[in-house]
């Protein structure tokens, strides 16, 4: 029945060919002023020994990439917990451990996307597109600590964000990004562009929320809705999203780089830069109310046709 069907849950279909299924849980810590970025999943196209994948961005790093073989994935999906090797990756726990780093964190407070149709709408229910996306939790707590390279971060009731995306492939062509205001966690922005490819069309795609004063704002619920993303300077970008009843800009300005691994035909082969703590500025217009925030956020922008 589709009143059963949760774009978030979680599927574990490790036989399947061409296909991979990974979590992007970030988490921003006020205390220390940068992010912690845990990527995990699995891509049935990699070889027996990289079947599944953990990929982590600590302050200061590099991104760090544990793999592990077929044999050593399980997953509970009723519960939504996997587990790779000795380490378990929930909506509720974090425990990784290597020779490199470790990692403890007790997620609590969670604010989940509660329909079906979740962040692209009714597509969940088109058959094979490349990519399908959910938000599974808009904000949660995140407390515990995580060890790297000597250093020792503690972390208390800081704010984190965790998103899934499945299929095949991430679109050829896109642009993503989330932020929040380290002062308040009842504020923050999602927003992506993406060429979809289905049955040899091309079309373009927005998804998106802004979260404030205890509202939710989806962006695909906005008529006739104009988006631009340019750089008005170097190392600057712009987004704009103009409609009747909501005008937003997010203003960029380029945080760190790091390199991630996506996938491409369920191998995880294709090289994604990813800014991490950028800073933002939010402006909001809406019937005749101006209202403006300074975020931290993180941006990827897939189109060889922006700066």
């Amino acid at each position: 029945m589709i009143w059963k069907y949760k774009p978030s849950d979680l599927r574990g279909h490790f036989g399947r060919s061409r296909y991979f299924e990974g979590w992007f849980q970030k988490v921003y810590s006020r205390e220390y002023g940068v992010s912690f970025i845990l990527i995990y999943g699995y891509a049935t196209r990699n070889t027996e020994e990289r079947f599944g994948f953990i990929q982590i961005v600590s302050p200061d790093s590099e991104a760090l990439m544990l793999c592990f073989p077929e044999a050593e994935l399980s997953c509970d999906r009723a519960r939504h917990i996997m587990w790779m090797g000795s380490n378990t990756l929930s909506t509720d726990r974090i425990e990784v451990h290597s020779e490199d780093i470790l990692i403890r964190m007790n997620l609590t407070g969670n604010h989940p996307v509660q329909s079906y149709k979740n962040s692209m709408g009714y597509t969940y229910f088109v058959p094979g597109l490349p990519c399908y996306h959910s938000v599974v939790n808009t904000s949660h707590l995140v407390s515990g600590v995580v060890q790297y390279r000597g250093k020792e971060y503690a972390l208390d009731d800081e704010m984190g964000y965790l998103e899934k995306n499945w299929g095949s492939s991430f679109p050829d062509r896109y642009f993503w990004l989330h932020a929040l205001d380290p002062g308040d966690s009842e504020v923050g922005i999602l927003f992506s562009q993406a060429e979809i490819r289905w049955l040899g069309r091309r079309f373009v795609r927005h998804v998106g929320h802004v979260r404030f004063d205890g509202k939710l704002i989806d962006f695909r619920d906005l008529a006739n809705v104009r988006i631009e993303i340019f750089s008005p300077a170097p190392d600057m970008l712009m987004v704009r999203m103009n409609s009747k009843t909501l005008k937003v800009e997010i203003a960029i300005a380029q945080g760190k780089r790091v390199l991630f691994k996506g996938p491409r035909n369920g191998q995880l082969s294709r090289d994604i830069p990813h800014h991490t703590d950028a800073i933002m500025h939010l402006t909001l217009s809406m019937r005749g109310i101006i209202r403006c925030f300074d975020l931290v956020g993180n941006y990827e922008n897939m189109d060889p046709s922006r700066p």
